[in-house]
């Protein structure tokens, strides 16, 4: 079962690291962005949610606080993307797994071991490297800076919620209650600031669907998933691929070509995941 949950997760990163790419591909407001990609997320669940669990089970209001962190998860780090660099934005919003253990004593009751905090060390040094060169000393880019730091607490609270909630709701009524909310919010929020709810170009929607697809139903599917059979610590380091990832995806198709710390910061990133996931000792179940 370790090993299906394990690709489940590699697939979940490899999805999820589309994100950053895609939204820099539209022509649209950043806020407009995260609200499209919840919206679509939630449309394409309809279906599903219908043929599969509907009446909703009793219950499911309880997911709305994992919308509310979902949609501030989005609403702040999707706009930093336009802010600061992508490298250094993805960075920021994957010191996740820092609040998860800060957190998950007070919300879970778990501790975190040892070797949980020396895999953390190894892999955020990673991805801390592989932003080095990319990090901006403009006022522009410390907001954007600050937004996807916010971003990383707030996906830290959704993932801790999520963990509570996944194991008595089932997954995909679960999924559209949290993004159909989140969604509800951003709108919410376009609406009062009156932001052009709109891309500029037509070709723009493709990027947007592409998101809601890939990433979210995908990514955060997986991720949502695999909360229900390994700790949520173990699901968030995972993550700290992303910047791996999202850096090649940028310089395959955006031409922002990584600078060469990418390489020891993927070294030290894997074997972080190495150190966590070895089997063979009475720690692996944290």
């Amino acid at each position: 079962m370790k090993t299906k949950v394990l690709v489940g997760l590699a697939v979940a990163v490899l999805a999820i690291s589309w994100g950053a790419p895609l939204a820099r591909m539209t022509h649209a407001a950043p806020l407009a962005v995260a609200t499209w990609r919840l919206t679509f997320a939630a449309l394409f669940l309809t279906p599903w949610v219908i043929a599969r669990h509907w009446p909703l089970p009793v219950g499911l209001a309880r997911g709305l606080w994992a919308g509310f962190f979902l949609a501030l998860h989005f609403g702040l780090w999707i706009p930093s993307l336009f802010l600061t660099s992508v490298s250094a934005s993805v960075v920021l919003v994957t010191t996740q797994p820092l609040w998860v253990l800060l957190l998950q004593g007070r919300v879970l009751g778990h501790k975190a071991t040892a070797r949980n905090l020396v895999s953390f060390a190894l892999a955020f040094s990673g991805v801390v490297l592989i932003a080095w060169g990319d990090m901006q000393l403009s006022l522009r880019a410390l907001v954007g800076d600050l937004m996807a730091l916010g971003g990383a607490v707030a996906m830290a609270c959704y993932l801790l919620v999520g963990t509570k909630l996944r194991s008595q709701l089932p997954l995909g009524a679960y999924l559209w209650v949290v993004n159909g909310f989140a969604a509800v919010l951003l709108w919410g929020v376009l609406t009062a600031g009156q932001i052009r709810p709109w891309p500029e170009v037509a070709s723009s929607w493709w990027p947007l669907v592409g998101m809601a697809l890939g990433p979210t139903l995908v990514g955060h599917t997986l991720l949502n998933w695999a909360l229900a059979h390994l700790p949520t610590y173990q699901v968030n380091l995972t993550v700290l691929l992303e910047p791996v990832l999202a850096s090649f995806w940028v310089w395959v198709f955006l031409g922002e070509a990584p600078p060469l710390h990418v390489i020891p910061g993927a070294v030290l990133v894997v074997s972080a995941l190495v150190l966590e996931y070895w089997p063979a000792s009475s720690t692996s179940a944290n």
